[in-house]
């Protein structure tokens, strides 16, 4: 039962799950990896919940998988990860810096991390819609319901916080401290 290359493309593999789709997405792939490896364990590959599972991992997680992982080995099961590197990444040290706050709509005293993750991770959504676009993935409904996806939309959403005055931003600071809301 040992593989230890098998064991070594999975935490590869799952690293750069992790790095490129968001939280709430890599949540949805452990579940329905779950559903799907309990389905298989009862023989039922061909039954329409396997089949629609393994087609909604297949196409919107792992399609997008690409990048490479740097890992240091040690004997056993101890190991280092060194570097992760990928064209997709959504975590990008950049995009995550608490302290870059020129031209950003909040500043360190506001409630920055959960508001600009929450932008983020809106743009990272449309990155990726972007990139399944070009991959040709898109079509049918979904191409209806999301229309057009030219390329840029999702560094348009990281980007737009312009047009805030500071002097506007300290006066809704000021009356959100004063109404209990802060």
């Amino acid at each position: 039962y040992e593989a230890p290359g098998m064991a070594l493309l999975h935490i590869t593999y799952e690293r750069l799950v992790n790095a490129i789709h968001n939280e709430d997405t890599v949540a949805s792939y452990h579940n329905d990896g779950r559903k799907l490896g309990r389905l298989m364990y009862e023989g039922r590959w061909l039954d329409p919940q396997s089949l629609m599972l393994r087609e909604a991992l297949q196409r919107w997680v792992g399609s997008a998988i690409t990048g490479e992982v740097t890992l240091r080995l040690r004997r056993g099961d101890d190991y280092t990860i060194l570097n992760t590197e990928g064209p997709n990444l959504s975590y990008h040290p950049e995009k995550l810096s608490m302290e870059r706050t020129v031209g950003a709509a909040f500043g360190p005293v506001d409630r920055i991390g959960q508001l600009t993750m929450r932008n983020l991770d809106i743009a990272d959504s449309r990155q990726r819609l972007e990139q399944y676009a070009a991959m040709g993935l898109v079509g049918g409904a979904t191409a209806e319901l999301v229309g057009q996806l030219e390329r840029g939309g999702a560094e348009e959403i990281a980007d737009a916080v312009g047009g805030i005055s500071e002097d506007a931003d300290e006066l809704g600071l000021s009356a959100a401290f004063d109404a209990g809301t802060d």
